[in-house]
Formats: structure tokens, sequence, C-alpha cells
């Protein structure tokens, strides 16, 4: 009797996967390698946990994936200061009972304590890019106000070989996260290897490139989710034909010295 191979699709499993995790160093985590699930507070809606305790020491990262008519189940009111930025489609956004409509690029900044809803009442499915913190607030500084904006109205500038835009402006010591968008065009690279006390989230929204990692090299791609911890070494350069892009989180503004 002949025995039958079982084949799953044409894929070389092993070989394919492109995902990568050394705790507390960095991660890799491709669209190919997540896993759905539910949040309580949201309806007809899955989340990807992209970062979480303890891979990351502040901060949880979601992909959020609402589906037509999907959102909050009622208003929320959390403790944690918060970052949403639309990846794809689009989402009404209400805070303090004032509506807005976020299409892709659009974002927002909430600071701890802010009432808000979402909802997609368009005939796809959204996908967020959403991420949030404990707020440390700094005797003497107020907390910013809520920010509701879209990429498209926040100036690119030069910095070092590439191109930035602060969606957060953390020149205002009041925010203690930054999350900045940063274009390469083909060829170009970081102009030094970085080494700091930040940890980054990191998502890649268009292009391809090599990222060099604490010693290790590893081609990403547009919809790549990188975590890098604290003093993690880090280079990157933009290859292929298109610009790439990423979106990217920071610690700032602080000390470091709540555990001493």
């Amino acid at each position: 009797m002949q025995t039958q191979k079982l084949v799953i699709g044409d894929a070389d499993v092993v070989s394919r996967c492109r995902a990568v995790t050394k705790p507390g160093v960095y991660s890799i985590l491709p669209r190919a390698n997540r896993v759905m699930h539910t949040l309580p507070a949201l309806r007809n809606a899955q989340a990807q946990v992209l970062a979480a305790p303890p891979l990351s020491s502040y901060h949880v990262a979601h992909e959020l994936l609402l589906e037509p008519g999907g959102g909050s189940a009622q208003p929320i009111t959390e403790e944690l200061e918060q970052f949403l930025y639309v990846l794809e489609g689009g989402v009404d956004l209400k805070v303090d009972d004032r509506d807005h409509h976020l299409v892709e690029g659009g974002y927002c900044w909430l600071p701890p304590g802010r009432t808000y809803g979402l909802l997609n009442q368009g005939v796809t499915t959204s996908r967020l890019f959403w991420l949030r913190r404990r707020y440390q607030p700094q005797a003497g500084i107020p907390v910013p106000e809520s920010i509701i904006a879209n990429e498209r109205e926040v100036v690119s500038q030069p910095e070092d070989t590439y191109l930035e835009q602060h969606l957060i402006p953390y020149e205002n010591p009041g925010f203690d996260m930054g999350c900045n968008l940063l274009t390469f065009d083909p060829g170009v690279y970081f102009g030094f290897v970085e080494s700091h006390v930040m940890e980054h989230a990191l998502y890649m929204l268009a292009g391809r490139g090599v990222y060099w990692l604490n010693g290790d090299f590893v081609e990403v791609q547009k919809d790549d989710f990188i975590y890098m911890a604290a003093y993690c070494p880090q280079f990157v350069y933009a290859t292929g034909w298109d610009r790439l892009r990423y979106l990217v989180y920071k610690d700032v503004n602080r000390d470091y010295d709540s555990n001493l």
C-alpha cells in the first residue's frame, strides 16, 4: 500500500515562519502568526495582542479589527492613557460626548480618565493600532488635553537620514509617550546604531527593510509588528522599490527611578 503524504497547503511551515521572540530583547510578529481573541468591552470585534507584560514593561499594544457595526458595547472610561491609529477603513470616535470620524491615518491620544466610544459604521472591516499605558504624572506639569487629528495635518521634518512626524508633540513635557511616523526612501538607513533606555512598539505601514536587532539581521515588511526592549541595539535600512514607513511608540520625558 502506498502511503500518502500529508500536505497542508503548499507551505513549508517552519522555514516560512518569520515570527521571532527573544524576551527582554525584541520580538517580530507578522500578521500571519497572530492569534485572534475577544475583549469584553467590544462587540463584533477581534483583537490581536502585539505586546503586553511580561514581554513589555510599560505598555499593552493590540491590533483591533472592527467588523461593520462593531465597536464599544458602551462608553468606556479607563485609568490608562491611550493612543489609537487607523490602519485601514474608518471609525467613529466619541470623546466626552463629542463625535469625530477618523479615516486611514487618523489618530487620537487620550489622557487617563477620558470617556470614549468606538463604532465602525462602514461596510468593511476597519483595522486600528491601539496602545495603552499607565500615565506617569509629574508635579507642577498639567496633563495634556486629548489629541484627535490625522497624520496629513502633521508636518514632516528631516531627522538624521529620514523624515519624521511627531503625532504626539512630546516637546510638551506633559506627555510621557511619543508616537512618531518615520519615512525612509529606498536604500536609506539610520545614520548610526541606536541603543537607549526607551522601549519601542513599531508597526510597519509600508515598504520593506532589514532591521539589525542586538546582532540579528531580520527582514521586515508591511504589517509586521516589532517590539524592542530598552537598550536593544537597533539599526534599519530600507530595501525594495517603495518607501519604508512605520509608526513607532517610545516612552519619553520621565525619569526611570520608580524601582529605586
